[in-house]
């Protein structure tokens, strides 16, 4: 991937940095909701009790966005310590959780033990990013980080498109098969920490002695109170993005039951269908939705962006209510184009109602609302599924619905909002 635009100076230590994220993107790969949530009922299927197996899939499912409530805390440990040392701190742990879903039995204690890893590898994940995010800020310059970003996306996109369909290709032949994928994914984990070692960071002696003035500061959950009662605007749209990101977050789990016990699909097409194929469009749409960020405020951006979250919903519940495999593959590809908006809006729509000096509690609180709807809006859609089933057996494809009508809801909030917004 070429990296002409990049300064002369930061070019070599691009190239070291894209290869970190790079040998990290395979163990991510592997850790997407959907892929997860696949494997997990994929290997338990038949071993363990009813209730157990779906809590699973919903927790896996929702693991990664339930762990953004920790980043503001990870955001607080790492004040103070040299970034590398804790960074390649986190990457040892979070290989070693790896490791460790490689060795776990095929029966309660099993699962139970894999659920934990996956929860434990994401929340250390988010500590990893949080600490990126300050070498990024170190190293590169707002242009230069931009163009290095993208250029980040696009090679991760594709390493965790091409991993998540070689997961399920490997569970079609043998489920026994995930062993091997975690033990690789966590030598690419590993692999990844060597190569940290060599990452140099510009201004870093400044920038440990003022977090060393503000050791003391604590971390203080009432400024969130705070943002909430007296930025009506932010509360309002935080109001919508609860309800609008709840159906997004509720979407995989049950899919993954539906594509397993309603279709049955094989494993191969559920991973490439609930993850490899979102991941795969996103780099190329990202563009697209960043040229119309650039123009738009926030709420009129996601009023825009939620119109494809609700087409691919409709279209994958119509595909699995008919059946019609088409029509999932083109709700996949239209759920990615979505995603691809909805992550640009995620990381700098706060940007649009924050003052200067007040940008990371807008962000800290957003982030930990949206690990609020990670541990709910899974356990929600899972238990949606199973209530429908037992109704009558095969209409749990309909909990596919309950994230359409949130996402729905979601939408004409959003669309509410920008129609007060250009009359304001």
């Amino acid at each position: 991937m070429p990296l002409g635009s990049l300064p002369f100076m930061s070019r070599p230590h691009a190239w070291l940095e894209l290869r970190v994220w790079a040998l990290m993107a395979l163990p991510m790969g592997i850790l997407a909701s959907g892929v997860t949530g696949v494997l997990v009922n994929t290997i338990f299927a038949g071993r363990v009790g009813d209730l157990a197996l779906p809590l699973a899939v919903a927790l896996v499912s929702g693991a990664g966005p339930l762990a953004n409530v920790g980043s503001v805390l990870w955001s607080h440990w790492s004040r103070g310590k040299e970034k590398i040392a804790a960074l390649t701190r986190l990457q040892a742990a979070f290989g070693a959780c790896l490791i460790v879903v490689a060795a776990v039995p095929l029966n309660d204690l099993g699962l139970a033990v894999l659920v934990a890893a996956v929860l434990c590898a994401q929340n250390l994940w988010c500590g990893i990013i949080t600490i990126r995010a300050s070498i990024w800020q170190l190293n590169y310059s707002r242009v230069a980080r931009t163009a290095f970003a993208a250029r980040h996306q696009v090679i991760v996109s594709l390493i965790m498109s091409a991993v998540g369909a070689g997961a399920g290709w490997v569970l079609d032949l043998n489920p026994e098969g995930f062993r091997w994928l975690f033990i690789l994914t966590g030598v690419g984990a590993f692999a990844s920490l060597v190569q940290s070692r060599g990452i140099r960071l510009r201004r870093q002696r400044q920038l440990l002695a003022a977090e060393q003035r503000d050791a003391g500061r604590s971390f203080q959950p009432r400024l969130f109170w705070a943002i909430l009662r007296d930025d009506h605007l932010y509360r309002d749209y935080m109001i919508w993005m609860m309800v609008f990101g709840a159906g997004n977050m509720m979407l995989v789990a049950p899919l993954v039951l539906v594509l397993t016990n309603n279709l049955g699909v094989s494993s191969f097409e559920q991973v490439v269908i609930a993850a490899a194929l979102p991941t795969l469009v996103m780099p190329f749409a990202t563009p697209f939705w960043a040229r119309i960020l650039a123009t738009q405020h926030v709420i009129t951006f996601r009023s825009n962006n939620s119109r494809w979250y609700v087409a691919a919903s409709l279209l994958i519940l119509l595909g699995a209510v008919l059946p019609s495999m088409w029509l999932l593959w083109v709700g996949s590809v239209l759920l990615g184009i979505g995603v691809a908006g909805g992550s640009l809006g995620w990381n700098l729509g706060h940007n649009d109602f924050a003052p200067d000096d007040r940008a990371p509690e807008y962000l800290g609180l957003h982030v930990s609302l949206t690990g609020l709807r990670g541990l709910v809006a899974p356990l929600a859609g899972v238990a949606c599924y199973g209530a429908l089933e037992r109704w009558r057996p095969g209409a749990g494809t309909w909990a596919l619905a309950m994230p359409l009508l949130l996402q729905t809801v979601g939408a004409l909030g959003f669309n509410r909002m920008g129609r007060k917004l250009r009359r304001a």
